[in-house]
């Protein structure tokens, strides 16, 4: 079964600044590209099978329907949830970040 993956609006600014602060902050191109390559591989991954990531670990995401997919080669999460078909991306954080608080 394939589901439908929707990128929110707040998810691609997310990604957008982490790829700004790579690209011009830390004037690392490679770590951008290689965040863009993973960001995508976990994208087909959840239209393929979103319930092979776990919940969050955080109780109050958790109980409101939350996942994380984590790009453990780069420290950060894809945080989502799932509706029927629909797999919702709520946001791109780095791990050291206090994400649980943003989404």
């Amino acid at each position: 079964m394939v589901y439908d993956l929707i990128i929110t609006e707040r998810a691609e600014e997310l990604l957008d600044q982490l790829i700004y602060h790579l690209v011009f902050r830390l004037k690392n191109d490679q770590a951008a590209a290689h965040l863009v390559d993973s960001v995508e591989k976990i994208y087909n991954r959840l239209e393929e099978n979103p319930y092979q990531f776990p919940e969050s670990r955080d109780l109050n995401l958790k109980r409101l329907g939350y996942r994380e997919a984590v790009l453990t080669s780069m420290n950060y999460a894809i945080v989502y949830r799932i509706e029927e078909y629909s797999v919702y991306v709520v946001g791109i954080f780095h791990q050291l970040e206090d994400y649980r608080k943003k989404v």
